[in-house]
């Protein structure tokens, strides 16, 4: 459900969807299956999800409120509502990162601290050590 409240845009690339990242004032659509981010510019003071849903792309309307004297909006108006999916204004101002897949899925993690040792030793934390 809240993938569902925060969507946006589909992806796709990924066959995911762009959900808008929760963390405060970082304004960037994330995809719930690549490692793909769009980065709002830094003119957009804020943006929000809203309730509305567009009935054929099945996606929330948005709501981008653009710094004072920074707007690209007709007649400098601050305040925008538009589906991110259609909207040309937005298209043309957002940055598209495609995260690189070696990053994704990079084979590290090994056993963790203290796990192991040499020999029948044991590891750290064990005891039965040398008395």
């Amino acid at each position: 459900p809240l993938v569902r409240e925060r969507t946006v845009a589909p992806d796709p690339d990924s066959k995911g969807v762009f959900v808008l990242d929760p963390s405060p004032h970082k304004w960037r659509l994330v995809s719930t299956r690549d490692p793909t981010i769009i980065y709002f510019p830094k003119e957009v003071e804020k943006v929000t999800v809203l309730d509305r849903v567009d009935e054929v792309l099945n996606t929330h309307l948005m709501r981008i409120d653009w710094k004072e004297g920074s707007s690209p909006l007709p007649g400098g108006e601050t305040k925008h509502i538009c589906n991110f999916c259609t909207d040309e204004i937005i298209q043309q101002k957002v940055r598209v990162y495609h995260g690189s897949e070696r990053l994704k899925a990079s084979g590290r993690g090994g056993r963790g601290r203290g796990r192991g040792g040499r020999g029948g030793r044991g590891g750290r934390g064990r005891g039965g050590g040398r008395r």
